[in-house]
């Protein structure tokens, strides 16, 4: 685990003469937040707890109680985002799924690859971006090791006018890996995410978004609050995203509960704002995630998440 640590680090380390944005990579659905929680704390999920942990570091499936969750979020005026996924455990191994999709409109001749503020934005024509995965985890040497595959894609409805740039479907397959263990109280986790060749449009790269993470979480009762911590570090070639955040709960029945929840983080692209902000409600078996990410000129994304164990 020192190791694995030390290399994600080293990772990180060497990515710091870092781009004012993050390089051009896609598809979309890779970019953007797949998690209520940690879209709220940061974007932190590598060492997460909940089943969509799958899109962030498959070695946490070992912590999540079995269940289901969907999820649906709504950029700016024009761009919906809906979500599923679930996790439960089979003899030694732990395993999960999930799937996101987001449709949205753009402008003919819109840049590509996609960043995440283009959801704000309206146009012409419509496009869409999907991310599908299914993952495994197992302990070893008390080590939660695990591994997910994924299909990931963008696909453009080109219309009648002229579209310069994206082809009208751009589909790619990547794995990722990834170890984690209990650290100080809490949980440390290292992922290695998107990783596969790169694909071709019109003889040019379109580079997946290869990245590293190493992040750690803890949650503690302080007095009558439940109060967690999220840390991660993410790397990609050229460039390093810090992200943190802070959550605060308070359960004044068994089983009934509600938690504020606050963050920030390197965003992807200089229109989107660091800050996210978000609560959950828990009744019984049934939770009830809100997050709130803002972009300039006023623009959010609000995203909620229902879960049932």
């Amino acid at each position: 685990m020192r190791s694995l640590l030390l290399v994600g680090a080293g990772a990180c380390v060497l990515s710091t003469g870092a781009y004012a944005q993050a390089p051009a990579t896609g598809p979309l659905a890779l970019l953007l937040p797949a998690s209520t929680r940690a879209m709220a704390q940061g974007n932190g999920g590598v060492a997460g707890r909940d089943d969509d942990v799958i899109f962030y570091n498959p070695a946490q499936l070992i912590n999540v109680r079995g269940g289901f969750n969907t999820t649906l979020a709504r950029y700016g005026s024009s761009s919906t985002l809906v979500a599923m996924s679930s996790a439960f455990t089979g003899g030694p191994l732990s395993l999960g799924w999930g799937v996101q999709y987001v449709n949205f409109s753009t402008q003919p001749g819109a840049t590509y690859p996609f960043t995440p503020d283009v959801l704000t934005g309206r146009g012409p024509v419509n496009a869409s971006s999907l991310v599908a995965a299914v993952g495994a985890a197992m302990v070893y040497k008390g080590f939660r090791i695990g591994i997910a595959a994924k299909y990931a894609e963008d696909r453009l409805s080109v219309g009648t006018g002229p579209v310069a740039t994206p082809p009208a479907l751009h589909g790619i397959f990547v794995g990722d890996a990834g170890v984690s263990h209990p650290l100080w109280g809490g949980t440390a986790g290292l992922s290695v995410q998107n990783v596969g060749r790169d694909s071709f449009r019109s003889g040019d790269a379109v580079h997946a978004p290869l990245q590293t993470s190493l992040g750690w979480s803890v949650l503690k009762q302080v007095g009558e609050l439940d109060v967690g911590v999220t840390a991660q570090l993410a790397a990609r070639k050229g460039w390093i995203t810090p992200g943190a955040g802070v959550e605060v709960g308070y359960t004044w029945i068994e089983g009934y509960g509600m938690t504020l929840r606050a963050g920030a983080h390197r965003p992807e692209t200089d229109a989107e704002r660091p800050f996210g902000t978000g609560f959950s409600f828990n009744a019984d078996r049934l939770t009830i995630d809100y997050g709130l990410q803002f972009f300039d000129g006023g623009q959010t994304a609000h995203r909620m998440t229902f879960r049932w164990r």
